[in-house]
């Protein structure tokens, strides 16, 4: 379901002036490059001339060179400023460039405007702001988007884990509505422990699930009982092709401490071990067994967007 948005289609650090990065988001199969000053371009990974990838060709001061026939294209811009067998009276027709998109870096990560209209001021990753060491990776899922953040909501310890930690079906609360993301708490405890009865709502830890209604990123934390911050983890994740999922991100463990936390989690913490995982392969029968619970919600507000956005052309 694509709707015009920001979204977060690479880590800073996967973009360079050296190789062309391919990447899919919002439905369209862009290229990431930087200049030599580190500027970032997205350009549309299809050379106007014959429709060979860009992303094959090699970066040429601030533009793409196409490397079948040569084409160089603008990064800002996406004009084509040479075509190799033209003489130097003869001028490159407009008609011949490669459409641009604007993309900006934020927090660690490179986001791209895809759709129409202004684009927004916020960027995604506006409020990731980490205070420990980050810890980063990408992957490609079997899943499909609207999937992916359905089952972020339904059940997240299908997609990721947390060191040391359990997460519950117990939710705490309905899903909230906070800065175009759909907010979500769940009761979790430590590995180590028992789970406690579903009728009791009392949870040594929580793991809130922060889903976007459009483009953006997945935030996800993992709090202490009275809403200490411990992890804190975003993911950009976007529709790839034939039914996959992109997704990079990058997250921190917090400098704050826990009283009550298992050996085990202090000992990981000390050691400079991730204290979360993403999985990059999921367990397809425990995704058909999930029921679809908050993610009714999430549904019904994406298909209002579209709805909405739909009117206005």
């Amino acid at each position: 379901m694509a709707t015009s948005s920001w979204w977060a289609s690479a880590l800073c650090e996967s973009v360079n002036n050296v190789k062309p990065l391919a990447v899919i988001c919002g439905g369209e199969e862009l290229v990431l490059f930087r200049n030599a000053e580190g500027q970032v371009f997205a350009l549309e990974d299809r050379c106007p001339h014959r429709r060979v990838p860009l992303s094959l060709g090699c970066v040429v001061g601030s533009g793409l060179q196409c490397g079948y026939h040569g084409w160089t294209f603008d990064g800002a811009s996406g004009a084509c400023t040479v075509i190799p067998n033209l003489s130097a009276s003869e001028r490159v027709p407009q008609r011949h460039a490669a459409r641009a998109f604007m993309a900006k870096e934020s927090n660690g990560f490179v986001h791209v405007w895809v759709g129409d209209g202004e684009p927004g001021a916020t960027l995604p990753s506006a409020d990731y702001s980490p205070t420990g060491r980050e810890y980063t990776g990408s992957a490609v899922v079997s899943m499909t988007h609207d999937e992916y953040l359905a089952v972020m909501l339904d059940g997240p310890n299908c997609l990721l884990s947390f060191d040391a930690v359990q997460m519950t079906d117990f939710f705490l609360g309905d899903p909230q509505l906070v800065n175009d993301r759909l907010v979500l708490d769940r009761g979790a405890v430590w590995s180590s422990q028992i789970l406690p009865s579903q009728f009791v709502a009392d949870y040594p830890l929580i793991v809130r699930t922060a889903v976007p209604l459009r483009g953006g990123t997945i935030r996800v934390d993992l709090l202490s009982q009275d809403e200490t911050p411990l992890s804190t983890l975003f993911i950009g994740a976007s529709a790839n092709r034939r039914g996959t999922t992109s997704l990079c991100w990058r997250g921190f463990q917090h400098t704050t401490s826990m009283a009550g936390a298992p050996l085990r989690w202090r000992a990981l913490r000390t050691a400079g071990r991730a204290p979360f995982s993403v999985n990059a392969t999921i367990d397809g029968s425990a995704i058909a067994a999930l029921l679809v619970a908050p993610s009714r919600d999430l549904h019904e507000l994406r298909q209002q967007i579209v709805v909405e956005q739909r009117l206005a052309v």
